[in-house]
């Protein structure tokens, strides 16, 4: 069952909410101590008085830390969880308390113990050992106090052993802290491996292995994407359609790895010749197509020149100085209305009939 939580929380932002989440958890806890301490008025172990100005304290700070977390202040901060400053605090309340209290301290000891271990979600062992020890200190000085000032309400071996659990308690926190905070950097670093893993596979989706350019199907996708854009805009856009001449050849004169050499190198050098806004792909085994958005076919033309002339004069390593890689090239510019397999066919078709560039 989900508790209402309207205008508590950060609608926009998952990890403010889980902060504020945490804190609001923590501020029941806090809530059922002043309840309690409500019973040890009522029994006579703590007056009227002081149980309000020790509720008022808590209120106020409570608030005070709500309040910089719902801001988004506490982003600047070395801590944005303020998990420190709100274990500093509980801490300091404890004492208060203690000091308060004329007997039957145990019980509210076991709900600041509760406080306390919200310490573990994100303190590294050290911080929390740091923490247990201030702690006892404060327990130590309220109680120090109380045998002072009012020896009556101190019963030296009971409170001995409250202080005994509660020193006990410290190296067991410490040791789940450092379990928890093993258990978030190993959750950290599968994040990042399942990132990597999503990038991985995004790009096995839209590129080809071979080559590293855009795929058959991704780059008929920016195709569609830039006809729809170019229609919207009634702007021009242009195809170059790639054809490497007699690479077949070429594979059964210097071998296939000779072969996917030539086609990765042949794209780098297309990639390079184009805009960053263009597309390229690899059509088919040796067929590439470029998109040129908010391009007519004359500049389109200029560009297929340009990509001709990077292409024809690579030298490729391992094979011989004077060999050369012959190209045809293809160019269509969108007709109105026209779609994504009519236009290729149009700059594929001046390809085969041999009257592209060369």
């Amino acid at each position: 069952m989900n508790v209402p939580t309207v205008g508590l929380l950060p609608d926009n932002d998952p990890r403010q909410s889980l902060r504020v989440r945490r804190f609001l958890l923590a501020a029941l806890v806090y809530i059922v101590a002043i309840g309690l301490m409500g019973l040890y008025v009522r029994q006579g172990l703590l007056s009227p008085r002081e149980w309000a100005v020790a509720s008022v304290v808590i209120a106020i700070v409570n608030l005070l830390i709500y309040a910089i977390l719902r801001s988004g202040r506490n982003e600047g901060f070395n801590d944005p969880s303020l998990t420190g400053v709100q274990m500093f605090f509980v801490c300091l309340v404890m004492g208060m308390t203690m000091f308060l209290l004329d007997g039957g301290r145990g019980g509210l000891l076991l709900l600041f113990l509760v406080l306390l271990m919200f310490g573990v979600l994100r303190l590294n062992p050290r911080q929390f050992t740091a923490l247990g020890g201030f702690a006892l200190f404060c327990y130590a000085a309220a109680l120090a106090a109380v045998w002072q000032q009012r020896p009556e309400a101190f019963n030296a071996q009971v409170e001995l052993l409250h202080l005994a659990a509660l020193g006990t308690l410290v190296p067991c926190g410490g040791f789940f802290a450092g379990y928890v905070s093993g258990l978030r950097k190993s959750l950290r670093e599968r994040q990042i491996d399942l990132q990597r893993a999503r990038e991985q596979v995004h790009e096995l989706k839209v590129l080809d292995p071979l080559t590293g350019v855009s795929n058959r199907s991704a780059v008929i996708a920016f195709l569609t994407q830039e006809i729809e854009r170019a229609q919207r805009l009634s702007q021009p856009l242009s195809v170059i359609f790639i054809d490497l001449l007699h690479f077949k050849q070429v594979n059964r004169d210097h071998g296939h790895p000779a072969g996917d050499e030539i086609l990765r190198s042949v794209a780098e050098h297309l990639r390079r010749c184009v805009r960053d806004v263009d597309g390229l792909g690899r059509y088919s085994g040796e067929e590439f197509l470029v998109v040129l958005p908010d391009t007519a076919e004359p500049e389109a033309r200029s560009v297929a020149a340009k990509l001709l002339e990077c292409v024809e004069r690579s030298r490729f390593p391992g094979l011989p100085a004077l060999f050369s890689l012959k190209c045809l090239f293809g160019v269509a510019e969108r007709t109105d209305e026209q779609s994504v397999w009519p236009l290729i066919e149009r700059a594929r078709a001046e390809v085969e009939s041999g009257q592209g560039k060369r």
